[in-house]
């Protein structure tokens, strides 16, 4: 899909309003939705606070009044007990029927105050008293609460002198109704005197009873506290039992149900103390945030609850607020931006049409640059005058560059045939590759491949006067024209001193005598000239600083180098002799003269082709003909340079000594 530059800046101011605005709403909402769930944290926290001090007070106040009432009933029971031991002892003169009988009926009257008595002797028997306290003896192994059994609190070896208390569920088959669970608190006393335990016991119950009372005043309390706290529209506040039981409530009726709270809220909050909790109710109240606080000394939880929606509702009306408000500004900003295009775009299609006019222009003609220009806004100072006037200049520039392309075209094409024509003459002062002189037991073959159209690079092969085989290869210094010229100078001057009938190393001298003798640019070339008779496989050569020759035979062995250097670069210096150096090629081998092309022929990573792979590829290829063995070199350098462009001229020139 394809949008016009009026859609383009529509599109890119809708997109910068909304990277402005979408992300401010957003962190509004954020940063409000956070603001207000904290406030109902810290609310929620007075909540607790104010509740946990209520009940804390009045839990205080109730078991206070409950541990005075305990001691109270203590000495009570430790008076009576005392009392009892002072009566006995008082009618210890009397007879035993008459004392029994005067201490029963006094411990009978003490039955209406709740208290029960009776005296044990050694042996654990009840002398006188109730019947309930007459279950002691028979129970000897009963534990309190402590774990003390009946029978260690009835020996006078093992009480203490000052007396025990302890507590026991009711004995069994006491009268009364209701009264099988209730506790017991009974006091053992000493009389050593006469070999005897008073034991005096009272009920509790009334104890428990008052505790029943003060838990419900705990709870109207709570209810009264309640009804004082604001908890929004839909939210309540309740007060649980342990056993799941509703003690207190208010706000919205629906908190009524118990089962409406998460149990694991419950679970949490015993566990942790307080707790916050996010769950989904259904339809009966929603999502809703559940707050919870464990008060473990009564088992009671206090659960406050408030719809979420409810608690984010002043943050989504103020983001609806502002998105108004943004979906204004994007209108306004919409409309704008219309009417601004409207007029960008006019003069910016004026552009585009000659634009497409530049494809149909003549800009060899001479009014082109003038045609560029006409009917362009280049008055105006705004970008799109800039635009116009920059579309103008480049119209000019583009005729004046056409006719200078057209110019220098024109030259280059000259140049290039130029140049063509001179790889033509330079390839037809060279011979053949294959035109070497045919005779028996010899084969030679040469390549040339310049790096650029025209080189620097030689070879040549013709029979000397005496019948011997001349080979020839050298390497000029510098590329190019000048390289081609000097190159064609040094074969001629080579024939011409070989067919005089010199000597290598003589005509080698006079070839240096005669380029440096008339050399203004100090061009110089490596040379190697060599006389071959393949009836004797002698050969003669002089070699002016140029690569020394390979042979290779059919046997296994590696390839060798012929050594020694006759003299200098040819052409550089005057009066230089040159020596002839002798070698002989035998029956089967083949020698290979090469120049540097080859040897530093370099890859991508400018690694060079080097001496030791041309004597590996050389060596694989030792029994083939003189043009295999060029090939093969060939397509190892190519192959070894890979993407690289070919920095020298490479030649090659390979001749054999057949075998007889």
């Amino acid at each position: 899909m394809t949008f016009s530059l009026r859609s383009k800046l529509f599109i890119l101011v809708l997109a910068s309003i909304a990277l402005a605005v979408v992300p401010v709403i957003s962190f509004t909402y954020r940063d409000l939705r956070e603001s207000n769930a904290e406030l109902e944290r810290e609310a929620f926290g007075n909540v607790i606070v104010l509740m946990e001090d209520n009940i804390g007070s009045r839990y205080l106040g109730h078991l206070t009044n409950k541990v005075m009432d305990v001691l109270l009933r203590k000495d009570q029971l430790r008076r009576y007990s005392q009392l009892a031991r002072s009566a006995w002892q008082d009618v210890s003169a009397l007879p035993g029927d008459a004392r029994q009988r005067f201490i029963a009926n006094w411990i009978e009257r003490l039955g209406s105050f709740g208290v029960h008595m009776d005296i044990f002797d050694a042996q654990g028997a009840p002398r006188a008293g109730t019947p309930q306290l007459a279950l002691l003896s028979a129970r000897p192994n009963m534990t309190d609460f402590k774990g003390r059994p009946v029978g260690s609190l009835l020996s006078l070896a093992q009480l203490s002198p000052e007396g025990e208390f302890a507590v026991f569920d009711t004995l069994p088959g006491t009268p009364g109704p209701g009264r099988a669970s209730e506790p017991l608190l009974v006091y053992f006393l000493p009389m050593p005197e006469t070999d005897s335990v008073v034991v005096s016991a009272m009920l509790l119950s009334d104890i428990e009873r008052q505790a029943l009372y003060n838990e419900q005043q705990i709870i109207r309390s709570t209810q009264e506290k309640f009804q004082t706290l604001s908890l929004g529209k839909s939210g309540f506040i309740a007060l649980v039992s342990g056993k799941g039981e509703l003690l207190a409530h208010h706000g919205n009726p629906k908190g009524r149900e118990v089962a409406l709270i998460p149990p694991p809220a419950l679970a949490e909050a015993r566990e942790r103390g307080r707790t916050e909790t996010i769950a989904d109710t259904g339809p009966a109240f929603g999502v809703a945030i559940f707050r919870a606080a464990y008060f473990k000394a009564l088992d009671w939880y206090v659960v406050s609850a408030a719809p979420q929606a409810e608690i984010e509702a002043p943050t989504n009306a103020l983001v609806r607020k502002l998105a108004f408000i943004a979906l204004a500004a994007v209108l306004v900003s919409a409309a704008g931006t219309l009417l601004l295009t409207a007029r960008l775009i006019a003069p910016l299609r004026a552009l585009t049409g000659r634009a497409h006019a530049l494809a149909e222009t003549d800009f060899s003609a001479p009014d082109a640059e003038t045609l560029t220009a006409n009917g362009l806004p280049t008055s105006r100072s705004d970008e799109v005058g800039q635009l116009a006037r920059a579309f103008t200049q480049m119209g000019r520039a583009l005729a004046r560059n056409v006719r200078a392309l057209m110019d220098t075209t024109a030259v280059k094409e000259r140049m290039q045939g130029e140049l063509n024509a001179a790889r033509d003459i330079q390839m037809g002062i060279l011979p053949a590759p294959d035109a070497a002189p045919k005779q028996a037991g010899y084969a030679a073959s040469a390549l040339l491949e310049p790096a650029k159209e025209v080189g620097g690079d030689l070879y040549d092969f013709f029979i000397a006067p005496d019948g011997r085989q001349v080979v020839v290869i050298g390497d000029v210094s510098g590329k190019g024209v000048p390289a081609a010229l000097f190159m064609s100078m040094a074969v001629t001057l080579c024939r011409y001193a070989v067919a005089s009938g010199l000597a290598s190393g003589a005509a080698m001298t006079r070839i240096n005598a005669q380029l440096a003798a008339n050399n203004p640019g100090c061009m110089f070339v490596t040379l190697l000239i060599g006389l071959f008779d393949p009836a004797t496989g002698a050969l003669e050569f002089a070699n002016g600083g140029h690569c020394p020759p390979c042979v290779t035979g059919p046997d296994a062995e590696a390839p060798r180098e012929l050594p020694g250097i006759s003299g200098p670069l040819v052409g550089a210096m005057e009066d230089v002799e040159y020596e002839t150096l002798h070698a002989v090629i035998a029956p089967g081998e083949r020698c290979l003269l090469y120049t540097d092309g080859v040897t530093e022929a370099m890859n991508e990573r400018l690694e060079l082709f080097d001496l030791p792979r041309l004597m590996d590829v050389l060596h694989a290829h030792r029994e083939d003909t003189p043009a295999g063995i060029l090939r093969a070199l060939h397509e190892a350098t190519v192959a070894f340079r890979g993407a690289a462009e070919q920095s020298d001229d490479i030649t090659m020139l390979c001749f054999t000594r057949e075998a007889a």
